[in-house]
């Protein structure tokens, strides 16, 4: 069994890694190409916001669809498969158009690809390793920045553009094809949640109830809305850093050394946050990404030399790694203990309803296609607020009141408390005994 599921996660490695692969390798130059089809900068601008808003698109659309893990499996072949013949044709485009058509089709799979990624990861989970597992796969993001980088611009150097995309089409034929070996017949995270508590009692209890007075479903908006607006405040920071280099006359070369920089120090952050999660629990850790999001901000705000900007795309990656490497965990945890709530059990006899008729507001499927796509709106939303801003408000102005939104996320979070096992049960004795007394 154990043989299977290291299968599946691996399979899911090298799927995510081909998406961010081709994604982050056409990035960069998608800009240049659309140049040299005579797009000018407003037309380029809205084309890459265009883009980023297919991705959260085909993310959500996902999201109404996947529901069984099998469903989620097929998803991520079908977009897999489709997906390498619209890559070459890019290639073929000759105009601006053409270009943002295919783009948009590409986008939309590659948003629904994600989502059903995620939504399989949960499957492969405990309690106790889901930090480690879900930031192992996160970190796909930035080695697919750094390989993506390196295969792209060398290959339109030397062949042209053309070449490209007809490579990464090649490199497309391993998202189905990995997607294939992911094996549905494994003990399930909830499954395997229960059975590592039993074996292991000393280990700290895994997380199933919800405490507070909120209604349960707003834990679960409260999180989506806390990892977008982490996302939002990121994407701030990435164009500002590239605006601010550009003004004060720094050399593109210079420029881009923030963003190899940020993508080699994104690697151990996200795999080291995810684990330290695991340790410490998720909300600890978010509320330090996200302060640490507004001493980025800050910094950026008086940026003026090199060094300046090396420490906030360092720094900054710091924050994007909690968004990456805790909320997808986070997400199951809250999903998990909605299924294992005990006082929607002990309320269900006086409702005269019997439990295959309560569905939970989230599983865990939805829940992390749906946060799959808030990286994709806080992009779209980060480029808008900080461009527009900058009409009104001076560079320095703009980021320190950008602060306010990493402030934000941590209030949302706050709220948020999860007890352990040990006091479910508790709750549930409480819970029976109560009933009794009434009956």
């Amino acid at each position: 069994m154990r043989s299977l599921q290291t299968q599946s996660l691996t399979a899911l490695f090298i799927t995510s890694s081909i998406i961010w692969i081709s994604g982050n390798g056409l990035i960069p130059l998608l800009p240049v190409f659309a140049e040299t089809l005579g797009a000018n900068n407003l037309q380029i601008g809205l084309y890459l916001a265009f883009s980023y808003t297919c991705l959260a698109i085909g993310a959500l659309l996902a999201a109404r669809f996947i529901g069984k893990s099998r469903t989620a499996k097929s998803i991520l072949i079908v977009t897999g498969a489709i997906s390498v013949p619209l890559t070459f044709c890019v290639g073929q485009a000759n105009s601006i158009v053409d270009l943002m058509l295919f783009t948009a089709i590409i986008w939309l799979l590659g948003g629904a690809g994600f989502s059903a990624m995620n939504a399989l990861t949960a499957r492969f989970t405990t309690h106790q390793n889901r930090g480690k597992v879900m930031g192992t796969l996160a970190i796909t993001s930035p080695l697919g920045s750094v390989l993506g980088g390196l295969i792209s611009g060398p290959i339109v150097d030397q062949w042209g553009f053309d070449a490209l995309f007809l490579t990464l089409a090649f490199i497309n034929l391993l998202w189905p094809i990995s997607g294939m070996f992911i094996r549905l017949n494994v003990s399930t995270s909830s499954e395997s949640h229960s059975t590592l508590s039993e074996s292991h009692p000393s280990n700290t209890a895994p997380i199933t109830h919800l405490n507070g007075n909120l209604p349960k479903q707003q834990w679960n908006y409260r999180l989506i809305t806390a990892t977008m607006l982490s996302y939002v405040t990121y994407y701030i920071a990435l164009l500002a850093t590239s605006l601010a280099m550009k003004d004060a006359g720094f050399s593109a070369t210079a420029i881009s050394s923030t963003g190899i920089l940020g993508g080699l120090a994104s690697i151990p952050f996200v795999y080291g946050v995810s684990r330290i999660s695991d340790a410490i629990g998720r909300k600890p850790l978010w509320v330090v990404c996200n302060l640490v999001g507004i001493i980025s901000l800050i910094i950026l705000a008086f940026a003026q030399t090199l060094m300046h900007f090396w420490l906030v795309a360092i720094l900054i990656r710091f924050l994007s790694s909690g968004g990456r490497g805790i909320s997808n965990a986070w997400a199951v945890d809250i999903a998990q203990a909605h299924k294992a709530d005990p006082t929607q059990s002990a309320e269900l006899p006086t409702r005269g309803l019997s439990s295959d008729n309560q569905k939970p507001a989230f599983n865990e499927e939805k829940m992390l296609a749906l946060l799959s796509a808030t990286i994709w709106i806080g992009g779209v939303l980060g480029y808008l607020l900080y461009g527009s801003s900058t009409l009104w408000l001076d560079h320095s102005m703009t980021l320190l009141i950008s602060t306010l939104i990493p402030a934000l996320s941590i209030l949302l979070i706050l709220p948020i408390h999860l007890s352990s096992a040990a006091q479910d049960k508790s709750n549930l004795s409480e819970a029976r005994s109560d009933q009794s007394q009434h009956t």
